[in-house]
């Protein structure tokens, strides 16, 4: 693996806060999120929004990303082709080439023109990409508690044109860490374009749909939607269980 070129994203510019009056348009999402306990066999989802769509889509040919912790040697990474958005997203799957060790701080090490690409999930607060590892690693395949269920909808046009369209759902999953859906859309009458996406459940929320920058989902006015999901865990252990619900599309109250 080469060495030269890696960031270590303590550059990474942190993202405005979720109080701020306007969305990001570019930058990146990492599950798991940043400052999460991971199992050492950990793999990760990377996300590009905006501008950083296709320097995500460039590391698919990348050598230079790699897991550095002091005192250990870098785990290289490989970048596994994922998805893509129709709302001005991609997400490609990391998959470190060893098990990290146990009890340990990584760090995720992206190539040089990453520098100064906001990072948009930055729940610490500094911009970094980091984890700490738990004892060991996870082989046991997440269970439902309660599947995928709708909680509410958002629908909200700026005074700019920009349209927030987002569905939130609830789910409760049997596993100790980072959990998450990759979750399939179609129309639940007539045809339409399939949409497939990686969701994170956050708690027991996960939300699908967009702002008025980027997301995951795209929605069509007064719409029917069939949603099935697949539940993994940080390591990739994927359920056994089936999911499906069928949903509304957010739209303006009359």
């Amino acid at each position: 693996m080469r060495a030269r070129g890696l960031l270590l994203t303590g550059v990474l510019l942190s993202a405005l806060s979720a109080s701020a009056a306007e969305c990001r348009k570019d930058g990146l999402l990492l599950f798991p999120t940043p400052g999460a306990v991971i199992p050492t066999n950990a793999q990760f989802i990377l996300e590009g929004a905006g501008a950083a769509q296709q320097q995500v889509q460039d590391l698919l040919t990348s050598d230079s990303i790699a897991l550095v912790a002091r005192g250990q040697e870098p785990i290289q990474v490989k970048a596994e082709k994922g998805y893509v958005s129709q709302m001005s997203r991609v997400a490609l799957r990391l998959r470190p080439l060893k098990p990290m060790e146990p009890n340990v701080e990584y760090s995720l090490a992206l190539p040089s023109s990453f520098a100064g690409v906001p990072l948009l999930n930055d729940k610490l607060g500094d911009g970094t990409l980091r984890w700490l590892t738990g004892p060991g690693v996870d082989k046991k395949a997440p269970r439902y508690k309660q599947k995928p269920a709708s909680s509410e909808g958002f629908y909200e046009l700026d005074k700019q044109g920009g349209l927030t369209r987002k569905l939130k759902l609830r789910s409760v999953v049997d596993e100790n860490g980072p959990a998450f859906f990759v979750v399939t859309m179609t129309r639940a009458r007539g045809s339409s374009a399939r949409q497939e996406y990686p969701v994170a459940l956050d708690g027991d929320t996960l939300t699908l749909g967009h702002d008025a920058c980027s997301g995951n989902f795209g929605f069509d006015d007064g719409r029917a939607y069939k949603l099935t999901f697949e539940l993994f865990d940080a390591a990739g252990n994927r359920s056994n269980e089936k999911a499906s619900l069928e949903v509304a599309a957010p739209r303006a109250l009359k």
